[in-house]
């Protein structure tokens, strides 16, 4: 619902609250008869207009400015019956009329403020000139104006102090959020030049690696040594893997793709991910849990959410001195991933800044995959966490919401 129409419908209810209160003190302390019934009749037309605006705002989201417009001339209207049936312009609740006007200034334009501000004054000068429908006694009349006007300054200064602070509210709300979105432009930009130095470091590399492909094809054939060609293998191998790598970098270039367009099981996807990455580093002790909801929900996956996981594994099995451990578990709207390493630890001042800037406590790292991986997952509604044990290492847990990705 809008705020404003929201905060409008509070201080109505509140101000008809303290009119009752106030018209019940009237009757039972200053023994002025009230005329109930018509009364009556005008708080429940009141609450029939409040509850049908609610209904209607909370269908359609938000209110029109016609529509405040209408509901504070109801709010004058309203206020005027009350009034010329318990005093007319000697009722000291009269001072009431300034919050219709309030409230018009924070909701509606110059012109509508003045519309309703011109309602006002004309229904105060017409209750001077109409006649008072209940002669009440005149005795007490001046305790009970001197009452009545400090009861009615209290509930005007009540109303008006609580819609202020909830418009404040708001504002600092909104504040904070255009500062949460400024950040993530600046973000964004920053990954921007990330994604173009990388496609041209791609291109810029393709050609030297080229030549060590070459070369290690060459020395293959030359060498005889059976180590020697076992070792040149791997080399050529890793070869190969930079260069698939590189060219992904080319494809990709910063945007984020679907690995296919089938869909998968999330068990079976996780599973890949898992292998993929034992397959890269196979001299790694690497205990892997999952669990969740059976059958487990269809997705199709992002490849940026498999760079993520990966970068965060990889960090990991540097960091770890004998095995990583990953645990997986999921419901059919979140997946969480724990990945542990039985490490060192992170150091306090670079825990600070990791995930925020690039940072590394490697002599050859650039210290931007933690900071890659938290703007994926963030952009999937996501987040990453580093939590340093106390014991040993360093637990990284990833929540992922599937909405985005789930296959309906």
């Amino acid at each position: 619902m809008d705020s404003i129409l929201h905060y409008l419908l509070l201080v109505r209810l509140c101000a008809v609250g303290g009119l009752v209160f106030g018209l019940a003190i009237m009757d039972t302390v200053f023994r002025v008869t009230v005329p109930w019934f018509p009364v009556s009749m005008i708080l429940v037309a009141l609450g029939v207009l409040t509850a049908a605006a609610w209904w209607m705002s909370s269908r359609q989201g938000k209110l029109t400015q016609k529509g405040y417009m209408w509901q504070l001339s109801a709010d004058v209207v309203a206020l005027t019956g009350i009034v010329y049936f318990t005093g007319s312009a000697f009722n000291p609740l009269i001072s009431l009329f300034l919050l219709p006007i309030a409230f018009s200034a924070a909701a509606l334009p110059m012109f509508g403020t003045v519309l309703l501000a011109g309602l006002s004054v004309l229904c105060y000068t017409g209750l001077m000139f109409v006649p008072v429908p209940h002669q009440h006694a005149m005795e007490g009349v001046i305790d009970l104006h001197i009452w009545g006007m400090w009861y009615g300054f209290l509930l005007t200064a009540f109303c008006v102090a609580m819609f202020v602070a909830g418009l404040a509210r708001d504002a600092r709300r909104r504040d904070a959020e255009l500062l949460r979105l400024r950040e993530q432009a600046l973000e964004a930009e920053r990954y921007a030049a990330l994604g173009t130095l990388a496609a041209a470091t791609a291109h810029e590399l393709g050609t030297p690696l080229a030549t060590i492909s070459v070369l290690t094809g060459e020395l293959a054939v030359a060498v005889l040594d059976p180590e020697t060609r076992c070792q040149i293998g791997k080399l050529s191998e890793q070869v190969k893997r930079c260069k698939s790598i590189l060219q992904a970098m080319a494809s990709d270039a910063g945007a984020l793709q679907a690995e296919s367009g089938a869909a998968v099981r999330l068990d079976s996807y996780l599973d890949q991910v898992i292998d993929r990455w034992r397959g890269n580093n196979p001299a790694l002790a690497l205990k892997y849990q999952k669990s969740g909801s059976d059958p487990a929900p269809q997705l199709v996956v992002d490849r940026g959410i498999t760079q993520a996981i990966t970068h965060i594994m990889d960090n990991a099995a540097q960091a770890a001195q004998t095995a990583v451990c990953v645990v997986c578990e999921w419901t059919p709207d979140l997946l969480k991933v724990r990945v542990r390493d039985d490490g060192c630890g992170i150091p306090q001042e670079v825990a600070a800044r990791l995930g925020r800037e690039p940072v590394s406590t490697k002599e050859d790292g650039l210290g931007i995959g933690v900071m890659l991986s938290k703007s994926i997952l963030e952009r999937f509604g996501g987040s990453l966490d580093l939590i340093d044990t106390e014991k040993r290492g360093t637990v990284a847990v990833i929540h992922l919401p599937l909405r985005a990705l789930r296959v309906s």
